[in-house]
């Protein structure tokens, strides 16, 4: 015969009222709890590295700490009061004692509900890149050459649009420093940015693009004989205009190696632009592109 109740038991959450300051959780504590404000706000720092940064703030209405106490996933933020607030903590053993009373297919629910609103916030704090430095050179190509931005304007916008970490950004901006295509000026809140040449930067993408292909780059593939070759037609009038014939007899009269091969090779870079009747006039874009690579070898490398 079974006396007594033997239903289990629902153990309340506990609702509390705490003044500013006060250290709602800690991660070292190794509690999983769930906590709602409901009146107040309060804050998530981060304290990596001794450095005390707020990560996100909490108004009435918001929680945390779903996936640490349904998926056992730990929160590693401290929740710390910023004004005197008002605020729920459901407990490891309060949401035990309510999910037994629930049927097994809300539990399935609540479980998944709740995995895909981590993947999500997870989703919305990924870095949208691999390769930081040539997304920044990406960003900093579309910016006007030798304007001058602030610093901590252009991190924060880089920052919002592909969530690198403000530090990650800083380090980049420096890299791309060091090779000669951003300046750095000033100090402090009054630090400024500005591009030296725009065309340098799409050279330094489409040489990371090459790269992370695991291909050979065109211009660092140039022979010394069609390096000779470049730097002819770069002194030569952009209006001027002849056939494949006329042009080899150019160069050749210039003393310079050429074939029909060599002359198929140059159409291949792009270095000639076709016009009417069969003839070609010097591409000048093309050719600067070409010219400031080899300028900028050691910079675009990273050999500095």
């Amino acid at each position: 015969m079974i006396t007594g109740d033997s239903r289990q038991q629902v153990i309340p959450p506990t609702r509390s009222r705490v003044k500013a300051g006060f250290v709602v959780y800690s991660p070292d504590s190794g509690e999983r709890n769930i906590i709602i404000l409901d009146e107040g706000e309060l804050a998530a720092i981060d304290r990596n590295n001794g450095i005390k940064t707020t990560v996100f703030k909490m108004h009435p209405g918001d929680l945390v700490g779903v996936a640490a106490l349904l998926e056992h996933e730990n929160f590693r933020y401290a929740i710390e009061a910023t004004e005197d607030s008002t605020i729920t903590v459901v407990t490891e053993e309060c949401m035990e004692s309510e999910l037994k009373t629930l049927p097994v297919w809300m539990l399935a629910v609540i479980r998944s509900l709740s995995s895909k609103t981590r993947k999500l916030k997870d989703a919305l704090h990924h870095t949208r890149c691999e390769n930081t430095l040539k997304s920044l050179a990406e960003y900093c190509n579309h910016l006007e050459a030798k304007k001058k931005y602030p610093l901590k304007d252009l991190v924060h916008e880089f920052h919002w649009l592909t969530r690198i970490p403000s530090s990650v950004v800083n380090e980049e901006i420096k890299a791309l420093a060091r090779r000669k295509f951003l300046v750095q000026e000033g100090t402090g809140e009054d630090t400024t940015v500005y591009v030296v040449n725009t065309l340098l930067l799409q050279i330094f993408v489409d040489y990371q693009n090459a790269t992370e292909h695991g291909v050979n780059w065109e211009p660092f593939t140039l022979s010394l004989a069609q390096k000779r070759l470049l730097v002819k037609i770069s002194s030569v009038d952009q209006s001027t205009s002849m056939d494949a014939p006329a042009w080899i007899a150019f160069f050749k009269e210039a003393k310079l190696q050429i074939d029909v091969t060599e002359w198929i090779r140059m159409q291949q870079f792009g270095w000639f632009k076709p016009g009417r009747g069969n003839t070609f006039s010097p591409n000048t874009d093309k050719i600067k592109y070409y010219l400031a690579a080899l300028r900028y070898e050691t910079n675009i490398r990273g050999v500095l």
